[in-house]
């Protein structure tokens, strides 16, 4: 790991522990305080870090792959930045490799494959919404409802899991944030590496059984994936499965909660959706751009001395782009802390930028729609237990993973 550059301005050293309780609890303020400075280094345990937060500087970030890169490197003291432990996914590749398995990544995710899951995504949000019915009137919009987005509507609805599996890969989602906690030189935990090598094997199982007997689902179209001849390589196609479905679909899940908490804190705005559904996808945009699900995406490494927004960044240094403060700089966003489902924010940095740009974005729109449209019109008088309700988050670092939302159904 790289030692403190002498030349390091240490006026513009932040003392914050970007992964903790106190911040995550108070993290949209940190995001309006970050949309307006410059970027600063945060000096704690592992290597010095870059967080970056205006609009143009992220922008920056995100599209300067040359100077900003994704593979992060790997063994003692990079623990924390290996997300996925020991696979490679395509947000961690650069150059070729990366234009290369995105390409062939791309029609799993196109808007035709998306509109086939419509009516399954419907059909299993439906069921969801029966089972709060029935055990009603009380229930919590995110155990019962936003988290299982990923469980249910994603899982079943792209994979065709049965009940077994599903809970493999659910007990995978619940640990892994805990690789982004390892403290410089630890070992991951027995947990997660027994978490991590039973979703492998699921993983393989599933690849070879769609390899004997195609189906038409996500699976297939990467297994079957073609350009030109070219294909996904064994380690290439595994290891985007497991992010895909071991990790990557939670940001839905999150991103769910987000728009469930500033929708039921707002009443009057969402009572309007209820009366106009026709509204949800520009208020939906605005719950994007205020309450993503992260305020850290993939981190980057500088490949050379350079410097954003007036900050020196030196090579070797991980830079950490922030794909949810930009949406809070009021020179893009005027008045940004203001939830406004009329607003029609344009060009949020929520699902990132440049070639990096978010590949399940539409998978996650179309799936928070789907769910907010049926539980409005399902449930017009759901409202919060408590009006005061304070969200409490967990999460890897850099995820905002709402952990609960006390709601009734009248």
């Amino acid at each position: 790991m790289m030692s403190l550059p002498a030349e390091l301005d240490r006026t513009n050293v932040v003392d914050v522990d970007l992964g903790g309780v106190e911040f995550k609890a108070n993290a949209h303020r940190y995001m309006a305080e970050w949309a307006r400075r410059p970027p600063f280094y945060v000096l704690g345990e592992g290597p010095p870090q870059v967080v970056v937060g205006r609009y143009a500087d992220v922008h920056r970030v995100f599209s300067d792959t040359e100077t900003f890169k994704s593979e992060v490197p790997r063994g003692p003291g990079w623990e924390q930045f290996n997300k996925i432990m020991f696979a490679q996914f395509v947000t961690q590749m650069d150059g070729e490799q990366h234009a290369r398995v995105r390409r062939l990544l791309l029609p799993a995710f196109s808007s035709r494959r998306i509109q086939q899951l419509e009516d399954s995504i419907t059909s299993i949000v439906d069921g969801m919404l029966n089972r709060i019915e029935a055990n009603g009137p009380e229930f919590d919009g995110m155990q019962d409802y936003g988290a299982q987005l990923v469980v249910d509507a994603l899982l079943d609805a792209m994979v065709n899991m049965d009940k077994r599996r599903k809970a493999i890969f659910v007990a995978f989602h619940n640990v892994i944030p805990g690789t982004t906690y390892v403290k410089p030189g630890e070992s991951w935990s027995p947990e997660l590496r027994r978490a991590f090598h039973r979703t492998m094997e699921e993983v393989r199982a599933i690849i070879d059984e769609r390899r004997a007997s195609p189906r038409s689902d996500f699976i297939s179209d990467l297994v079957n994936a073609r350009d030109q001849g070219d294909k996904l390589s064994d380690s290439e196609l595994f290891d985007q499965i497991f992010g895909i479905c071991g990790a990557s679909l939670s940001a839905t899940s999150r991103a769910a909660g987000g728009a469930l908490y500033l929708l039921y804190t707002h009443p009057e705005q969402s009572q309007q959706l209820i009366h106009n559904p026709a509204l949800i996808p520009d208020a939906l945009e605005e719950c994007f751009r205020l309450g993503s699900n992260g305020y850290f995406t993939f981190p980057r490494i500088a490949a050379r001395d350079t410097e954003v927004g007036g900050t020196r960044i030196f090579k070797g240094m991980v830079v950490r782009p922030s794909p949810l403060a930009p949406n809070y700089d009021p020179d893009v966003f005027p008045d940004p802390t203001r939830f406004d489902i009329h607003r029609k924010p344009k060009r949020i940095l929520s699902f990132g930028a440049g070639p990096h740009h978010c590949l399940g974005n539409i998978l996650g729109r179309t799936t928070i729609t789907i769910a907010i449209r049926r539980l409005l019109a399902r449930f017009p008088k759901a409202h919060l237990v408590d009006p005061n309700f304070t969200p409490i988050y967990g999460g890897a670092v850099g995820e905002l993973r709402l952990q609960s939302l006390p709601m009734k159904t009248h």
